[in-house]
């Protein structure tokens, strides 16, 4: 009778906190999403979650390592940068602008008016860089003299000259780069 009274407590214990951290795990707002019904009643929402905040590149994700047992840790934080995703930074500059980026940056779109003859970008400083990050920049115009020019501590490879839009498809020019941390260098890989 005890044994009964006992296993019935806990799994009344068990219940309650199961129901308890349930409610941990309510809808999350959606990075850059708008606001949306999480639940409804009768075609009534009952629930809305808030529009989410706007991607800043710092987020992180949790992640297990796989790593044998006894090897510490085996859950740890990757950040988005990362995995190739990030904000972009979208600039309508005019002849002679210069664009510095931060390392939080993923794409650049560059949206003049029309044709400009020079504009410079600057790529994000060595001293926060992930390795394996990656940088890519797109141009809806002509850009007659491109200067890439590289952020402090590093050194980019293939830097192009020009931004040019093909007359057929009038399809935005677009080159990106990965980060390698070793010798501080963006490789150019489109």
């Amino acid at each position: 009778m005890l044994k009964r009274i006992g296993l019935s407590l806990v799994a009344i214990v068990a219940c309650a906190s199961l129901a308890a951290f349930g409610q941990l795990w309510m809808p999350f707002p959606q990075i850059g999403g708008p606001s949306f019904c999480a639940s409804t009643i009768n075609a009534v929402c009952q629930q809305t979650i808030a529009a989410g905040p706007a991607m800043s590149g710092l987020e992180t994700i949790p992640v297990d390592t796989n790593a044998a047992n006894g090897v510490s840790p085996q859950t740890a934080k990757i950040s988005i940068l990362s995995m190739n995703a990030g904000p972009y930074v979208y600039n309508v500059p005019v002849t002679g602008d210069t664009i510095t980026l931060v390392n939080t940056t993923r794409q650049l779109i560059v949206n003049p008016a029309g044709t400009i003859a020079a504009l410079t970008i600057v790529t994000p400083a060595a001293t926060t860089l992930l390795d394996g990050q990656r940088l890519s920049v797109c141009g809806t115009q002509i850009v007659t003299t491109l200067t890439v020019t590289a952020g402090s501590g590093t050194t980019v490879s293939n830097a192009p000259t020009a931004m040019l839009v093909p007359v057929v498809t009038g399809a935005a020019s677009c080159f990106g780069w990965l980060y390698r941390t070793a010798n501080t260098t963006w490789y150019r890989t489109q």
